[in-house]
């Protein structure tokens, strides 16, 4: 039997709630994604399991199990991974990711262009600079470690429904929704549930370099503050991880099979001191 789950909290005009859904479907095999025909199409996931909730709950990346990342800051077995990247530092974690068959290395650094600084390797666009060395996994962790242990399947119930808790933090750190509303607030919040179901789908978002003088984190055409740079789309077929897969690289698609489409638009920096980094969206179908 199949289970279906509307998750109206992720709507596909909110590239964190994109990515999410997308997250999901990484997280727990054979589940599928698709988007309603609303005037802002949300999420609903399709699967064999008893709760769709439950299942995404299950297996959300607890601090322990972030502890075994390949790109977490410190491993007995290497040097430490802070976000400036050295060359043998990635190399060492590259060979960890192999022989591990992991992913986030790959979404985070890639050592594929001809003038690298060897010292610090280009990021790609889903991994942002942050305040006081913050890594891609390091924001992860603070994430996972806001979630009560007994609450997960509540707060993943809460965030499909659109009702998520929202903590003071930075999320991964490119989240829109999570900047002030006001010139009287400075204080930023995020999701955990939803960062962490981002962090999940960076799996499908490689950062590929040319071997010349171009690092592009998979999606994007060109530099991150560049508006139009990155596209995505909402689809009416229910998709499994691997399916998405193949439709984030399709040359043709069925524009039957498309609810809508969208375009990134940068946060613009305020001065060279500014360094908060965030990915809104412009509907352009």
């Amino acid at each position: 039997m199949t289970t279906r789950c509307d998750a109206p909290g992720l709507p596909a005009d909110w590239l964190n709630g994109w990515l999410a859904a997308i997250g999901a479907t990484v997280l727990v095999p054979g589940l599928k994604l698709r988007w309603t025909d609303d005037v802002v199409p949300y999420a609903v996931f399709e699967g064999d399991v008893l709760d769709v909730v439950d299942a995404v709950a299950s297996k959300l990346p607890t601090e322990s199990e972030l502890a075994k990342s390949v790109i977490a800051r410190q491993r007995e077995e290497c040097a430490d991974f802070p976000r400036n990247v050295s060359l043998a530092a990635y190399r060492e974690r590259a060979n960890l990711e192999r022989e591990a068959h992991s992913v986030h290395l790959a979404a985070s650094v890639s050592d594929l262009r001809a003038d690298a600084d060897l010292e610090n390797l280009d990021h790609g666009a889903f991994d942002v600079a942050a305040p006081r060395g913050e890594t891609l996994w390091s924001r992860a962790v603070k994430c996972a470690s806001l979630i009560p242990s007994d609450q997960r399947a509540q707060w993943v119930r809460e965030s499909f429904g659109g009702l998520g808790r929202r903590v003071q933090g930075n999320g991964v750190g490119f989240d829109a929704r999570r900047l002030p509303g006001s010139a009287d607030s400075t204080e930023v919040f995020a999701d955990p549930v939803v960062e962490l179901l981002v962090f999940a789908s960076l799996a499908l978002f490689p950062t590929r370099g040319d071997g010349r003088k171009r690092v592009r984190q998979r999606g994007w055409t060109d530099r991150s503050t560049r508006p139009g740079a990155f596209t995505w789309m909402a689809w009416r077929t229910a998709l499994d991880r691997w399916a998405i897969d193949a439709l984030l690289d399709a040359p043709d698609v069925d524009e039957q099979n498309v609810v809508a489409r969208y375009r990134v638009v940068p946060y613009r920096s305020r001065g060279d001191s500014d360094t908060t980094r965030a990915y809104f969206a412009e509907r352009v179908l």
